[in-house]
């Protein structure tokens, strides 16, 4: 009897050192969809290695998708839809590209596990990824406790097809998730989900942060519509208004709307770092430039209109800081016209893709404003010089 007791004690001790991890995570309203990730003992060690990770949904799905990095552009994608049977799963690794269907990936290394298939209604794919520590456009840290996965959703009639390079249909709902590696660390099962499936309730299993993306979506629109008519649309018309109105008041007027387009920037900005920081991209290059560019032109614009003001107002001729009131502020409005587009390129994190029609939209409006402003400047620098030499 004591051999008993000590084999069950050996079983339970090794069962208790080889039991995986896993993070699981549920999208925001879509309780019928989880996705779960984890990461063998060996592969975190060593950095390198398999990983796993299920896709699973308890309602019909046209597809549905799960993929490393932050942003649909670069990002290591893998889709599941419905096999030519209607009974088993066709898992597509695919790569994402920049507002076009993401493209099939030949060279992933990838493995559909058992227990995968689709049964009373229950999609189920898991797999097994041997090409997920690197691959075209990116990499993973799988001692990151902050790792950004992305996910979407499309509702439909099942494809059916045993296609890997299957078109698809854009989704319906997307988002981000940011998943603890540390957490998900563990286990050395060939199949980490088999067991995970069998329990009501494990202990391994630990939540995820997610991202509210209706909230996110809707400071996107805010900020991209308080940002572009702040550097589009009023720094531009405001800054001619002191060249084109021939009033000695007018300096009055430039000051008080600049001043409200300040406001509306700081607003702007605000929202924007609220959404940079929910999205965890504080780092990429439209919110970087974006806090160089806002709070320098906050700070030192007003203030060298001011100086430039009260010194004109002593001596009635223009200072240094009129031109460099003047010339930062032309540095500012291309800076900004410039980061508004690209803050499109950023689409895709965790919302859905700008339609082709607003960035063309944007482009055209862009383009006019700027060439009618550095034509205005050009034509009014002229006529001064022809002025001044006659």
């Amino acid at each position: 009897m004591a051999q008993i007791y000590l084999y069950i004690y050996l079983w339970l001790l090794t069962a208790t050192f080889t039991l995986s991890q896993i993070q699981t995570f549920v999208p925001p309203g879509q309780n019928g969809v989880s996705y779960s990730v984890n990461i063998p003992e060996t592969t975190a060690s060593t950095g390198t290695g398999p990983i796993f990770f299920q896709l699973k949904s308890t309602t019909p799905l046209q597809w549905f998708a799960f993929g490393q990095g932050s942003i649909m552009q670069g990002a290591n994608i893998f889709i599941v839809y419905a096999s030519s049977d209607g009974n088993n799963v066709t898992v597509s690794p695919r790569l994402g590209v920049e507002h076009v269907m993401p493209l099939y990936n030949s060279k992933a290394q990838l493995s559909v596990l058992n227990n995968s298939g689709i049964s009373n209604g229950v999609i189920t794919a898991n797999i097994r990824c041997d090409s997920c520590i690197t691959w075209p456009g990116g990499s993973e840290d799988v001692s990151s406790s902050s790792s950004p996965w992305v996910w979407a959703v499309k509702y439909g009639t099942p494809l059916n097809t045993n296609s890997l390079a299957a078109s698809i249909n854009i989704h319906d709902l997307e988002g981000i998730a940011a998943i603890d590696l540390q957490k998900a660390t563990g286990g050395t099962s060939d199949n980490p989900f088999t067991a995970s499936n069998s329990m009501s309730s494990s202990s391994s299993s630990h939540p995820i942060s997610t991202v509210n993306t209706g909230s996110v979506e809707s400071r996107r629109k805010a900020h991209a519509i308080i940002m572009i008519l702040v550097f589009v649309i009023f720094l531009p018309s405001f800054a001619l208004m002191i060249r084109i109105i021939p009033s000695s008041k007018i300096v009055y007027f430039h000051a008080s709307f600049q001043l409200l387009t300040l406001a509306l920037a700081i607003a702007g900005f605000g929202i924007g770092i609220s959404m940079a920081r929910s999205l965890d991209f504080i780092g990429m290059y439209h919110p970087i430039i974006g806090m160089v560019t806002v709070p320098s032109l906050i700070l030192f614009q007003p203030a060298m209109g001011f100086i430039q003001h009260r010194y004109f107002r002593k001596t009635g001729s223009k200072g240094v800081f009129s031109y460099l009131h003047r010339w930062f502020g032309r540095c500012f409005i291309v800076l900004g016209i410039i980061n508004a587009g690209l803050g499109f390129r950023l689409t895709g994190i965790g919302l859905p893709i700008a339609p082709v029609g607003a960035v063309i939209a944007y482009g055209v409006v862009a383009g006019i404003v700027g060439i009618v402003y550095a034509l205005t400047i050009l034509f009014l620098t002229l006529r001064k010089r022809k002025v001044s030499s006659s």
